[in-house]
């Protein structure tokens, strides 16, 4: 039992992602789900944003406080019994 605390210990530690800075290439892909249920995730090129991609709860409306050409939502609805994916 105590190999296996040590071993899962040591596996924390040497395996945790670090970011490298010094690289020619800079793209990050964040997602995140929010409390309300919708989730969304970017891809970040040379710290611009590239592409956002929102998944919006059942029947939501996006509201958008700016200009945004790169976001595109999905909404799941259900319409006359069939299952729908907005995208807009």
């Amino acid at each position: 039992m105590r190999w296996l605390v040590v071993l899962l210990w040591s596996a924390m530690i040497f395996f945790q992602t670090i970011p490298v800075q010094a690289a020619d290439l800079k793209m990050n892909i964040n997602i995140v789900r929010q409390d309300d249920g919708i989730t969304w995730g970017e891809l970040w090129y040379d710290d611009t944003m590239v592409w956002r991609l929102t998944f919006l709860t059942d029947g939501a409306k996006p509201v958008i406080a700016g200009n945004v050409p790169a976001t595109t939502f999905i909404t799941p609805d259900i319409v006359n019994g069939f299952f729908l994916l907005k995208v807009q």
